[in-house]
């Protein structure tokens, strides 16, 4: 596996340094607000930060990418990276879980690892349609249902795709603007994007095998119900969180407490 096999690359280096890197997979919507990345790599100067997006791979000709082929992509970047030294952090948030934990597996065959979950989620088909839902309901009131997800992943893709696309349509012209399709191509590709991920962590069969000998700790305000795909409770730790955590933007005093975790001890 190397780069050249994506449109794009599925990392982007935020802060130099070289020593006990720390690789965050933390794709938030379409906002202003700065991410758990952006964020860490300002809490924590001189340590080398990576942001795992591979939403812009997601966006090229590609329509579907597994998830273990995205790990691998990730992983292959950053160990050409030249901060690959001490222990290396892998922080997932919410849905970008399985693919931390992949990525992580990848790199503990050879160094010592860390992978922190945070609010891990696992999804699946509710979630997927959940999404495609609300994002075809910013076009209007959403009166198609969601492709069948269990056709091959390119085609449900497509689909999903399409749906979006005669949505907009249907919208420009009833509002006699036929020529500003154009306007909603980089929103439509990006719902996309999103939706390929969301199916790839759906149709991805995380293992004990895909962690290796990661350390695993599910950071958490729910301890009592977290879960961790593929793997035994005593397999993982748990910590819990100091507040309730709200949908939406990472809040500051999150960053913080995770920023804790990273630390030299």
């Amino acid at each position: 596996m190397t780069r050249s096999d994506l449109d794009e690359p599925v990392l982007r280096r935020l802060s130099p340094g070289d020593a006990d890197p720390i690789l965050v997979a933390d794709f938030q919507a379409l906002s202003m607000a700065p991410r758990l990345s952006e964020m860490l790599s300002e809490r924590l100067p001189g340590r080398p930060v990576f942001q795992i997006d591979p939403i812009g791979a997601l966006s090229g000709k590609r329509l579907y990418i597994p998830l273990p082929e995205l790990a691998e992509a990730c992983a292959d970047e950053f160990l050409k990276s030249g901060a690959d030294q001490g222990r290396v952090y892998v922080i997932g948030h919410c849905s970008s879980s399985a693919v931390a934990l992949r990525v992580a597996g990848l790199l503990a065959a050879t160094r010592p690892v860390t992978a922190l979950l945070v609010q891990p989620g696992w999804p699946d088909d509710e979630l997927v349609r959940e999404k495609f839902d609300e994002y075809l309901g910013k076009f209007g009131p959403a009166t198609r249902s969601c492709p069948d997800l269990d056709g091959d992943p390119s085609a449900v893709v497509a689909a999903m795709e399409q749906v979006f696309q005669d949505e907009v349509t249907a919208l420009a012209a009833g509002r006699g603007l036929g020529g500003t399709m154009g306007a909603f191509s980089d929103l439509i590709v990006w719902y996309r994007g999103w939706l390929a991920f969301l199916l790839a962590g759906r149709n991805d069969t995380s293992s004990t095998e895909a962690v290796g000998r990661t350390t695993v700790t599910a950071l958490t305000d729910s301890p009592s119900t977290v879960e961790v795909k593929g793997l035994s409770r005593d397999a993982y730790q748990v910590v819990e969180l100091p507040t309730t955590q709200p949908a939406g933007p990472i809040k500051p005093e999150l960053t913080e407490f995770i920023a804790t975790q990273v630390e030299p001890r």
